[in-house]
């Protein structure tokens, strides 16, 4: 959960780049994870990231990632999830 918070708020300062190369990596791996709590941290991390992030990554990353948590048991990821891929669905179709 920690990580998950620092990558939040190291992101913007990282920039693109450094973000998808060391973080995002993160972010994948924590979001196969079993515990609910970090899979929904996963998908509002995700959903924060979209703006900084290369439309191209979006679309080959982190969608496919939403996707999968969409389909999640619990009902909060699923939840979490579906706010997410709402946000990446704007950014894509807005450019």
């Amino acid at each position: 959960m920690t990580i998950l918070q620092a990558i939040s708020l190291l992101s913007p300062v990282f920039g693109s780049d450094i973000t998808c190369q060391k973080l995002l990596p993160v972010i994948i791996t924590a979001s196969k994870d079993r515990v609910p709590n970090i899979k929904f941290n996963v998908a509002k991390v995700l959903q924060s990231l979209v703006p900084i992030l290369d439309h191209s990554v979006v679309e080959q990353t982190v969608r496919p990632c939403l996707v999968e948590l969409g389909e999640d048991p619990d009902v909060d990821v699923r939840y979490f999830a579906s706010q997410a891929f709402q946000t990446c669905e704007s950014a894509l179709t807005s450019n």
